[in-house]
């Protein structure tokens, strides 16, 4: 890797001061140059036990970026603890907005550039109760060299006694990074996953994910995530006896996880140009499940990187 880009950082920069709240819907931009972020809330009210909507909005000067949850050959994705928080049914889901595919410095990344929105939902466990949004987040930007980041945000949502007061400006811009999340539906992406299976290619494992789909020549970006692993690679489909399907094979590893993943729950995704489809998939079988049931996503410290 190239040393400019190492993540063995020429600066390492702690933007943890607390973030007061500017107002009660977001709160004020904390960091240094070359980002900040912010917390922001489509509404500062909530009814019921219903999922409720926030936004970690990261701004990036000219020239920097950041990364996708699956960075490529290097950088460090966005990590969210949200520990601090209070009166939460669950863990917050992160939505991820489909990635810039670049290559700078020689490294092929997953990236956002000048702004991004990570959509978050949420659910409150006691109704009656005030929600407390406590986020930590650490974050890497890249330009020449890398920096990673550090931020706290904290905003209160309370209980609506009428019409939830919703801020039309935040709720906007959260939507439409909302809808820039992979889809679970063959239909609305002209993508449809067949078949997942597992092979033996020079004593390592790879997975078979025959699709059909109108992806022609050019490399697809495909995901895998289980448990305990993460694997991305650009991957040219291959042609197969039906010629309206198309093999896409991605090695995994040669270690027993990899060995035992027939019967096993996984999540893919690929992603071809502006389309991105995302399902669970079982491997060995020829169904999938939008849902997921049953699979703990992958977490991964900062110089764990995935394939590219």
């Amino acid at each position: 890797m190239n040393a400019a880009l190492k993540l063995a950082v020429v600066l390492f920069s702690f933007c943890a001061a607390f973030a007061a709240g500017a107002d009660e819907f977001a709160t004020s931009w904390t960091g240094k140059s070359p980002s900040q972020t912010r917390l922001i809330l489509a509404s500062a009210q909530f009814s019921g036990t219903g999922v409720n909507r926030a936004g970690v909005e990261i701004r990036l000067e000219d020239g920097w970026w950041t990364y996708w949850r699956a960075p490529g050959t290097s950088g460090m994705p966005p990590m969210f603890d949200w520990s601090g928080s209070e009166n939460l049914a669950d863990q917050p889901e992160t939505i991820w907005p489909l990635p810039l595919r670049a290559v700078a410095y020689g490294e092929s990344l997953n990236t956002y550039r000048e702004q991004v929105v990570f959509p978050i939902e949420f659910r409150a466990a006691d109704p009656t109760k005030p929600v407390k949004l406590h986020l930590k987040l650490l974050y890497g930007v890249c330009s020449s060299m890398c920096v990673p980041s550090q931020a706290e945000h904290e905003l209160t949502l309370t209980p609506a006694t009428g019409s939830a007061n919703v801020n039309l400006q935040n709720a906007s811009l959260i939507d439409s990074y909302s809808g820039r999340r992979p889809s679970p539906d063959p239909q609305a992406t002209g993508m449809e996953i067949r078949e997942v299976r597992t092979i033996v290619d020079d004593g390592k494992v790879a997975l078979s994910i025959y699709m059909r789909s109108p992806i022609k020549g050019r490399a697809a970006l495909v995901l895998v995530e289980g448990p305990d692993f993460l694997r991305v690679a650009e991957l040219k489909p291959q042609g197969t006896e039906d010629g309206r399907a198309k093999l896409l094979t991605l090695k995994m590893g040669s270690g027993p996880k990899f060995r035992a993943l027939k019967g096993k729950r996984i999540l893919i995704t690929v992603i071809d140009q502006g389309r991105a489809l995302e399902q669970m998939w079982v491997v060995g079988t020829e169904g999938s499940s939008a849902a997921g049931l049953g699979l703990t996503p992958v977490s991964r410290r900062p110089n764990e990187n995935p394939e590219p």
